[in-house]
């Protein structure tokens, strides 16, 4: 049940679909970008990629993921004995196997770097001039009724400048980056009226000046800005290549689980909220995150019929209101809503008893 000494909370998940209005790049122009690539390495990658999977199975993602298996596996390659927790199980037939390339020698990872650093800079340069005022007038509107915990799976920091929102970051000061105050956000985190969670990093996030040692406050801090560019990577987790203040490719979830900060604490929030929140709004989210899927399921569970779901998209299945789901999809899908009209038949069906 939700908690009785606040308003109502609201969860608030946000697909690419979401910032479309606002010239954020979509999955198709992240995919042109980088296919277009003229590296050589990269450019075999996408080719044989392209001749093993369906397109409805390919894009840029797939690229990132197989580019860091690569890098596991010629690693294994060419330390055979060495590196006990690399290269995953297929790492035992790597003599079996012809070298990729032709060096046999080929930097994965720092073109699996590269690629992160490129996407984002593609998502800074298309939006740093975007107005957030139609987000801001949207969640303003929300915010007049309930409490929001606003779940983005974009990169860009759009959402972040439509209001003042609670991050877990210490506001940035005097050019100095803000740390993640992992020690109080778990609390504030269900308590504060707006919540942000950029479940998938941000275009702001980056990491703290180098150190031998791992820092105690976490391998990413936030700027009061975007930043451009991706600096030296620091100190990986079990199971992650790399940290990076942007997550991409397959398996995700490992950064829920072992990137604790911010992505564990953020991953934590959005399984409490779902489980406490029967109020949720889906705008521009496709379903290509088991994650998060997992979670709307349970969410259908836990709630039954006191759920209020609000999918926003334009290119949704038709079915009807009922059972606790609106679907706004065509012309009233697109997000976020402009008229009057759409935000308070949303705001009614939220408040629904």
């Amino acid at each position: 049940m939700e908690k009785s000494i606040t308003r109502p909370r609201v969860l608030v998940i946000l697909g690419a679909g979401s910032t479309l209005h606002a010239n954020a790049p979509s999955t198709q122009d992240i995919d042109d970008l980088i296919f277009k690539m003229e590296d050589s390495t990269i450019s075999s990658v996408v080719r044989l990629l392209k001749e093993q999977r369906t397109a409805r199975h390919f894009n840029f993602e797939a690229v990132l993921a197989a580019l860091e298996e690569l890098d596991e596996f010629s690693r294994r390659k060419k330390y055979p004995t060495n590196l006990a927790n690399k290269g995953g199980y297929l790492a035992a037939f790597t003599d079996w196997m012809p070298d990729f390339t032709s060096s046999g020698d080929a930097p994965f990872t720092e073109l699996r770097l590269q690629l992160i650093g490129k996407i984002k800079n593609f998502v800074i340069e298309r939006t740093h001039s975007s107005s957030p005022e139609r987000l801001k007038s949207f969640f303003d509107n929300l915010r007049a009724y309930f409490d929001l915990t606003v779940v983005t799976l974009n990169y860009d920091d759009l959402i972040d400048r439509s209001g003042e929102w609670y991050d877990g970051f210490v506001p940035a000061q005097h050019n100095h980056n803000g740390e993640f105050d992992y020690d109080g956000f778990p609390q504030r985190s269900m308590q504060e009226s707006t919540v942000l969670l950029h479940l998938h990093g941000s275009v702001r996030f980056t990491f703290p000046p180098f150190s031998p040692v791992p820092s105690p406050k976490g391998e990413i801090v936030r700027s009061s800005s975007a930043k451009y560019g991706l600096p030296v990577t620091l100190h990986p987790s079990q199971g992650i290549e790399q940290p990076s203040p942007i997550i991409a490719g397959g398996g995700k979830d490992r950064w829920m689980t072992r990137a604790c900060v911010p992505f564990g604490y953020y991953y934590n929030a959005f399984i409490n909220t779902a489980q406490l929140c029967s109020r949720v709004i889906v705008a521009g989210y496709g379903g290509g995150d088991e994650h998060v899927n997992s979670w709307l399921v349970e969410h259908s569970r836990l709630h039954g019929d006191r759920r209020r779901v609000v999918n926003i998209n334009p290119i949704a299945s038709e079915q009807p209101d009922a059972c606790g789901h609106m679907t706004l999809r065509g012309n009233d899908g697109r997000f976020p809503p402009n008229d009057s009209d759409t935000v308070r038949k949303i705001i009614d069906f939220l408040n629904r008893t």
